[in-house]
Order: C-alpha cells, then structure tokens, then sequence
C-alpha cells in the first residue's frame, strides 16, 4: 500500500503546475504560452509536498532518493517515471507514468492522465511557470498521507523540474 501512497503522491505532484513568461524588454505583452512550449525531457529537481495545516510536516521525494522524469510531445502528451525508495528496504520502486497536459491559462496547467489502477492517481489542474528551462508547478489544494495511516490531509505541492 505504501509504493501505490507514494505514486499517488508522486503523480499529483507531476500533475499540479502554471506557466508564465517574462516580460519582454520592449514593455509589450508577453508572448502567449502554447502546450508545445513544453516540450522536451524534464528531471524534477524539488518535489516538495507540505502540509497545510502544520508546515513543519513536509514530504521531499527528490531529499529522500526518489527521482521523477518525464518527457513532453508538442501535442502536450506525456511519459515517463517515477521512482523512489521503499520506506521499509531502501529498494526503488519504479512507477511508469504517463497522460496529457492541456493549458487551461497562461497560469493553469491540466493533468490528465492514463491509469490503469484508479483511483490512485488523480486528474488535476495546477498553476505553472514556465521560464525558459525551468517549469516549476504549485497546487495549493491537494492532499497527501504524510504519517502514511491511509488518512491523507490537506496539503501543498511545490516542484520544479529542468529541460
């Protein structure tokens, strides 16, 4: 129960985000996001999950061993894993994942995605930012089992992944 408590985790994470641009130099607007903007082969470096209601709680997978990757196709579909250690024998459990991210905003990211054990993983919108290679992805409402007593508390997720 615990490696499907972590992918479920794992792939709210993955799902929660928003993209902005920076301004460009000449005041105009800045130029609008387009799913294939995310292209390419993204390595989370922070996958932080806290929890709303006592901010000391916190879950870092990447802290922790874990790793999660994933590859975008200009059509905003999506493959990749997830992997992190057992909390018992230290061992990776590797968790394959994959969906289709839609914008929904410049600031909103839709996670759809393609389970084949539900309801462990969760459909969501996040908010982005995109700045050049760095897409990091915030959710304010969220959930996660962080005494893992199958009881999950509100939570927040933060991560940042790099292309």
């Amino acid at each position: 129960m615990k490696p499907l408590l972590y992918l479920s985790i794992l792939l709210v994470a993955c799902g929660l985000g928003g993209c902005t641009s920076d301004d460009s130099d000449n005041g105009s607007d800045p130029p609008q996001i387009e799913i294939a903007d995310l292209a390419g082969n993204w390595n989370c470096t922070v996958f932080l999950v806290t929890n709303a209601n006592d901010q000391t709680e916190q879950f870092e997978l990447i802290a922790m061993g874990g790793s999660l990757f994933v590859a975008v196709e200009p059509d905003g579909s999506f493959a990749g894993e997830a992997s992190f250690p057992d909390p018992d024998t230290g061992v990776p459990f590797v968790v394959p994942i994959g969906g289709t991210f839609s914008l929904v905003s410049q600031t909103e990211l839709s996670v759809q995605f393609l389970v084949e054990f539900p309801p462990f993983l969760e459909n969501d919108t996040v908010e982005f930012t995109l700045s050049g290679n760095t897409l990091t992805l915030h959710d304010e409402v969220t959930t996660f089992d962080f005494d893992f007593d199958e009881v999950e508390e509100a939570a927040i997720l933060d991560a940042t992944l790099v292309r």
